[in-house]
């Protein structure tokens, strides 16, 4: 059977060049506003100031969004995994990386592959709400019949996923352990993790509650719940773990405490000059324009003497490895919804 594997990413700019900035922001807003009132004159100014300011900071810092290129690398490694694996006899995967905000476009890829026997569409985010597998679901409920969705699966729902977070723990102190060396108790005291998030809209400008759904209660769960292993993990060396939202700060509130206000906690701290900080994006599966410049925001607008950014779960093996079971499980419910038997695997 041919199964299409189609990994669902934002997607972003790959070069600091105005125009390619300016189409795939107003992408973005174009998404955007489709749940929420955006007037075509304030994308516009959105769209001109982003790509502005990335073009100022690239000739200071030339370093472009990776996020395009990891979510093709996560693509090439889920392939050579499904191929290798004893599935591999059931099932001829061919694995797709696809963007909402930049091309290939998701709804593209979908459209390619539609007379395939099947489709598993991965929601390339640990949280869920409208703009994503929202929209994701939409598009296929506008494009597709009753017949074909049931040889489509949808992945979504990472952010309630217990093992998941177990790798996310397994991968943070690995990586700990790779890049700092033993110190002692009393410098460890002053060792700080945050853990990145997106933020979302809590009350529109009016003071109202979102019409939509923003993954508020999604991201705290699951914040909440790395919080809590990480911190009873024996290989934990920080003495303090905060979660931290990376708000837009547009349209009205936004979760807390943002990234801006930890940078000011961090600048009023007289002893922040002993403190080392890692910054760990939890609510990313591939690193991007939110998350890579962090660490250097933090050494510029503080007196903290150190701060590392620790790579989103990108590409690594052990993501790898999970993606690949959720497909196969899809690809095994698809089958069985359209009476196909094959032997056991």
């Amino acid at each position: 059977m041919k199964i299409a594997v189609i990994l669902a990413a934002h997607g972003e700019a790959e070069t600091t060049r105005f125009m390619e900035n300016y189409r795939v922001t107003r992408q973005t807003l174009a998404h955007a506003s489709q749940i929420m009132h955006i007037p075509g004159s304030l994308q516009k100014t959105i769209a001109v100031t982003s790509s502005l300011k990335k073009l100022i900071r690239s000739r200071t810092n030339a370093q472009c969004s990776p996020h395009n290129r990891i979510t093709r690398d996560q693509a090439g490694a889920l392939q050579q995994y499904l191929d290798s694996s004893p599935s591999a006899a059931a099932f001829d995967f061919e694995v797709h990386a696809a963007f909402s905000a930049s091309p290939p476009y998701v709804e593209q890829i979908i459209e390619r592959t539609r007379l395939y026997d099947g489709q598993v569409i991965v929601s390339m985010s640990p949280i869920d709400n409208t703009l994503s597998c929202g929209q994701l679901c939409s598009c296929l409920a506008a494009s597709h019949s009753p017949e074909e969705l049931g040889k489509v699966k949808v992945l979504s729902r990472f952010w309630s996923d217990e093992r998941l977070c177990s790798i996310y723990c397994d991968y943070l102190f690995e990586d700990v352990s790779e890049h700092c060396r033993p110190q002692s108790a009393e410098h460890n005291e002053r060792r700080v993790l945050l853990l990145l998030f997106h933020g979302t809209l809590v009350k529109d400008a009016k003071g109202d509650s979102p019409l939509f759904r923003t993954g508020r209660e999604e991201t705290i769960q699951f914040a909440e719940r790395l919080q809590a292993l990480m911190l009873s993990d024996p290989r934990n060396p920080y003495s303090r773990i905060m979660t931290v939202y990376l708000n837009h700060n547009v349209g009205g509130e936004w979760t807390r405490p943002s990234f801006e206000e930890v940078l000011a906690m961090f600048k009023e701290d007289k002893k922040a000059s002993s403190v080392g900080v890692d910054l760990f994006g939890c609510g990313y599966f591939a690193d991007g324009n939110e998350t890579i410049h962090r660490a250097g925001e933090l050494l510029h607008s503080s007196s903290v003497s150190k701060a590392r950014s620790i790579p989103c779960l990108n590409s690594t093996p052990l993501f790898t490895a999970y993606l690949a079971s959720r497909v196969i499980d899809a690809a095994r419910q698809i089958t069985s919804l359209r009476g196909f038997t094959f032997p056991a695997l």
